[in-house]
């Protein structure tokens, strides 16, 4: 049965949008499909965490007057009700960073940074650093934010990408910046590429990618899969650029559509992996690590199986603008050693390649 309604209730109606948390995709508002907990505090003011999730446990809070999680992602129309006898901190929360967090933002800003104008900040995310915040994570893209400006409501990032994939970060400076922008991906302005390192090379030079995506599994063993029936459109756009014969190549990849693990999904439907993925690994194990490619010795140090390896061959590389301002994200030293030691090159004017 439906759970009784919370002691007597205020509501309010979440009609902003904010900026989407999957990968590469853009909104139009400021508030749709932001995690639960997030548009909350957003909305009505500080609640800590802990208290939040009690709350939501004894339904003193719920989202179209049912009982959700704190990870819920909101939609556009959907109706917060919480019980009168919650008290949400409308002031801002002075936090309090000790000296190794100082210390690690200030240099992480600074060693990340590509560009900083009036309007955004472009930073190139490393491998293995979250975008979010979470109870694991230490040290993420969110709080590096909060630190360096503040005010946690004056920075909007208005794209993700994967804690495992590396590359190119906008983020807006004030919420019509991340409007505009959230516009532009969406009405596909903004021309986004990737670099990936796969095995085996697709079957064809280039090509579109059409299949819909649908998150499926239980509890803490869900992925992402293609669902022709539950999926929700998804397009990638794809060119090799480089190749040995049909064990290894080097792509480049254009997310039209920004659902959660696009390009590791689609890859892997193609049975042509990103090497390096723990979770989407293709139909074959192709390679082990101790086999032997053409000339070289041994491919175990491009981390080949997937057992343990948190260095997922995945970059975003580049974004151009409406107009035509391009911003690019040099790739990472490991990223560099791998096409060296396969002999992949890397061409130039990888940003021309879709238009």
């Amino acid at each position: 049965p439906p759970p009784p309604p919370p002691p007597p209730l205020f509501f309010f109606k979440a009609e902003a949008a904010i900026r989407d948390a999957q990968e590469s995709r853009g909104l139009g508002d400021v508030y749709k499909r932001q995690r639960f907990d997030r548009c909350l505090r957003r909305l009505l003011g500080y609640i800590n965490q802990s208290v939040l999730e009690k709350y939501l446990r004894l339904g003193l809070i719920l989202l179209d007057n049912k009982k959700i999680k704190s990870s819920v992602k909101v939609k556009s129309d959907q109706i917060i009700f919480y019980s009168d006898e919650i008290n949400f901190e409308k002031k801002n929360i002075k936090e309090n960073w000790d000296q190794d967090t100082t210390k690690y933002y200030t240099n992480l800003y600074n060693k990340i940074l590509i560009k900083e104008t009036k309007e955004y900040i472009a930073i190139n995310k490393p491998s293995g650093l979250a975008v979010q915040g979470g109870t694991s994570q230490k040290y993420h893209i969110d709080g590096m934010l909060r630190y360096l400006f503040k005010d946690s409501n004056s920075t909007k990032l208005v794209h993700r990408i994967d804690k495992d994939t590396s590359g190119l970060l906008l983020v807006a400076k004030d919420q019509q910046t991340a409007i505009t922008f959230s516009n532009y991906f969406k009405q596909r302005k903004i021309i986004k590429t990737y670099l990936a390192i796969v095995s085996p090379s697709p079957k064809t030079e280039m090509g579109v990618i059409d299949l819909p995506i649908y998150k499926a599994g239980v509890k803490d063993q869900k992925k992402m899969i293609v669902d022709h029936d539950k999926g929700k459109k998804a397009i990638t756009e794809y060119k090799v650029l480089d190749k040995v014969s049909s064990r290894i190549a080097l792509m480049a990849l254009y997310p039209k559509t920004g659902r959660t693990h696009q390009l590791r999904v689609h890859l892997e439907h193609a049975n042509t992996p990103i090497v390096g993925d723990k979770k989407y690994t293709g139909s074959l194990k192709v390679y082990p690590s101790d086999h032997r490619l053409l000339e070289h010795e041994s491919i175990s140090q491009i981390k080949w199986s997937h057992d343990g390896i948190k260095n997922l061959q995945l970059h975003a590389y580049s974004i151009r603008m409406p107009s035509n301002d391009l911003i690019e994200a040099e790739v990472s030293e490991d990223f560099k050693k791998n096409l060296k030691f396969l002999g992949l090159q890397l061409p130039k004017n990888i940003d021309k390649i879709f238009t």
